[in-house]
């Protein structure tokens, strides 16, 4: 049986510091995606991440690559930048499955998926800490000057 981090391990994270950015670049380097933010903050994940509507999923990282049968294949990142173009995020929030949501007007919903039991998924940089989503959702904390 896994033991958790006991040093710096959170359930709670206070994201308003992320309210009034906009996402202003979106990359991925292999498996690896970084979504960068107006304000300095950065999220790297590896895991899925979608952009959910009230009409259902907009663009996933699923979506990234492939081509639907047409020409051209689908940049998931482009599509997520001109989609939230201007856009500043109105609401973020952590939930204890792990997953982590940038609330958008239009009741739009970046959402970064935490689906596994042992395996770390998001990483939130910002300006003080950094804060890694671990396997089964708890959190764990590291001040900058210890940031990974």
């Amino acid at each position: 049986m896994r033991k958790p981090i006991d040093l710096f391990l959170r359930m709670n994270l206070d994201l308003s510091e992320l309210v009034g950015q906009s996402l202003t670049m979106v990359q991925r380097e292999g498996n690896t995606w970084s979504f960068h933010l107006s304000g300095g903050d950065t999220i790297f994940t590896e895991e899925p991440w979608r952009l959910m509507t009230p009409h259902g999923t907009r663009i996933s990282s699923e979506d990234d690559r492939v081509s639907f049968g047409e020409t051209e294949m689908v940049d998931a990142g482009d599509q997520l930048i001109a989609e939230l173009q201007g856009e500043a995020v109105e609401n973020a929030r952590y939930d204890g499955s792990g997953d982590l949501s940038l609330v958008f007007s239009g009741d739009r919903t970046l959402q970064f998926l935490q689906l596994s039991s042992g395996y770390e998924s998001w990483r939130l940089h910002l300006k003080d800490a950094e804060f890694i989503c671990l396997g089964g959702g708890g959190l764990a904390e590291f001040p900058r000057s210890h940031a990974l």
